[in-house]
């Protein structure tokens, strides 16, 4: 098989192109004109096409040879218009020029952001609705929901096999902090709900996912939802994230509840004294709080049976490859964990 790969010098990608090459797939992989291919440590195994999906001439000439196209690019700074613009641009040219192509298949990296998170109870499934409220998200998330929206109008029109995986917290060395662990001030790492499941993925577990939807067919047409399991909690990973850093300070833990509400009056006060045109840091936007934070199950037994993957590597073994040092385990304050505990059975 071979795959064209983008965003193949991203976090992600890099474990892709590996585990590509590892099963003795061939790769082309997408890299700006600007890349330095020295440092990406790839093998002469791996080509390099050297494109900007955002403005490059000939896109179709990537596709030459390529059975499937897995598709990782999406911009993830700047502001909001220009994450939605970058990420969709490229992506409608990407999947236009695929459409005068022979190649006809298509594995696209999604999002949990897509999904509605105020509506979202219990089990966070495939089957959970997507965000109504879109245009309250931050830029990311917006960039995402249209960018799936674009690929599955372009593979419905042309007839071409997609899948769409959907991962959670893609974690590891070189990306270990996650956006859903809290708010830092000073010395103080406060742990917004300690008792917080997770929904995060180990990049090579993550990695081997896509290789899978690439390689079989049976992944066609279906969405997957991409978690390890569910079992780790948001002040556990704390903890292995400042010992294995080697940082100082205290964790906090903060209920769930107590700082939603804070939420709730933040934006009341903002539509209060700026009639609604005050603009709210992300961290007291209700529903941008609760796409970080809710507290949710994650099943990932849709992916297990369709591409039969399952997690190679687990939870120890991932800090042991991430962190040098074995973290310091601490147990959330009894008071605290009564709290978390009666929400989360609320909510499972």
């Amino acid at each position: 098989m071979k795959a064209l790969v983008t965003g193949a010098n991203g976090f992600l990608g890099k474990h892709v192109v590996a585990a590509l090459v590892a099963r003795g797939h061939s790769v082309r992989a997408i890299v700006r004109p600007a890349t330095n291919a020295a440092r990406l440590g790839w093998s002469s195994e791996v080509e390099l096409f050297r494109a900007d999906l955002r403005n490059s001439k000939d896109l179709e000439s990537a596709f030459e040879g390529v059975d499937v196209l897995i598709h990782l690019a999406a911009t993830v700074v700047g502001d909001e218009d220009a994450q939605l613009a970058e990420t969709v641009v490229g992506t409608t040219r990407l999947v236009q020029a695929m459409a005068r192509t022979q190649t006809c298949r298509m594995v696209l990296a999604g999002s949990f952001s897509v999904y509605d998170w105020e509506r979202a109870s219990g089990t966070l499934t495939e089957d959970t609705p997507l965000a109504a409220n879109l245009y309250q998200r931050d830029g990311y998330a917006i960039a995402k929901f249209w960018q799936e929206r674009v690929v599955r109008q372009a593979a419905g029109e042309a007839g071409c096999q997609l899948t769409v995986l959907r991962p959670g917290f893609i974690w590891g060395k070189g990306n270990d902090y996650l956006f859903c662990l809290g708010q830092s001030v000073g010395p103080l790492h406060l742990v917004i709900g300690p008792r917080t499941r997770l929904p995060i993925t180990y990049v090579t577990n993550c990695a081997e996912a896509f290789v899978l939807a690439a390689e079989k067919h049976e992944g066609a047409d279906h969405t997957l939802n991409v978690v390890d399991n569910d079992s780790v909690r948001a002040w556990q990973y704390m903890g292995h994230y400042l010992r294995g850093n080697g940082l100082g300070g205290i964790r906090v833990p903060v209920p769930y509840r107590a700082f939603l509400m804070l939420t709730y009056l933040a934006q009341w006060t903002s539509r209060r004294i700026f009639n609604g045109k005050g603009k709210l840091p992300s961290l007291f936007v209700p529903c941008r709080f609760k796409a970080r934070f809710k507290p949710l199950r994650y099943s990932n037994e849709l992916v297990r049976a369709v591409l039969n993957w399952s997690p190679t590597i687990n939870f120890d073994q991932a800090v042991a490859a991430t962190w040098p040092v074995e973290p310091i385990t601490m147990p959330v304050p009894a008071e605290q964990s009564s709290v978390d505990s009666n929400m989360e059975a609320t909510a499972v």
